[in-house]
């Protein structure tokens, strides 16, 4: 195997020679990785941005959960303390009526017996009860053939009124509702009468 070795001699003078070219920055090339560059890192910076907004979402999210499950509970709450507040309110009404009761000067027993003996043939009692208002609430019906019943509601209120042993306690009557009804061609009426304590 015989190598050849090749040896160039250049003769000319040194002005005519031809000159080596040296290697050229490629501004294109460097141009194309700077292009590049930028935008792999605004692709970057983007998917940054929107990684950190998906996790600025998520963390609002779980925020605004955990917000409205604490106002679920505190709304359980309020609405418990609202019942407990109105159940409050219905016992004190109640206890100021018991009270009122207890502090009356006469015994019921004589006061619903006097009310029993000022009752007219044909009218009887379907409730009798105090209220939050300090009255003596009366209802009833009436049924009459040879009268109008509402007569006998009145004729009823006027023994009530007139008698002074029952009266003494209220200082006024007043018929708070009338309903007329008829059956078997009879007068019906039921009435609720009020009687308001001294």
């Amino acid at each position: 195997m015989t190598i050849r070795i090749m040896i160039e001699i250049n003769l000319l003078p040194e002005e005519l020679r031809k000159k080596k070219s040296e290697p050229v920055f490629n501004l294109n090339m460097e141009a194309e990785k700077l292009r590049f560059l930028a935008i792999g890192g605004a692709a970057g910076i983007l998917i940054l941005i929107v990684i950190a907004l998906s996790l600025g979402s998520f963390i609002r999210k779980a925020q605004i959960n955990d917000l409205l499950s604490r106002e679920k509970v505190f709304s359980d709450r309020l609405s418990k303390i609202d019942g407990i507040n109105k159940e409050i309110t219905v016992l004190k009404a109640k206890m100021a009526v018991l009270d009122q009761l207890t502090k009356r000067k006469f015994l019921w027993t004589e006061k619903l017996n006097q009310l029993s003996d000022l009752l007219l043939p044909g009218i009887w009692f379907t409730h009798i009860y105090t209220d939050s208002e300090n009255r003596l609430m009366i209802e009833g019906s009436v049924i009459s053939k040879s009268e109008e019943a509402m007569a006998f509601v009145g004729k009823f209120m006027k023994n009530v009124k007139d008698n002074q042993q029952f009266f003494k306690d209220f200082k006024s009557i007043k018929l708070e509702s009338v309903q007329r009804k008829n059956k078997e061609e009879r007068d019906v009426v039921d009435f609720k009468i009020s009687l308001y304590f001294q």
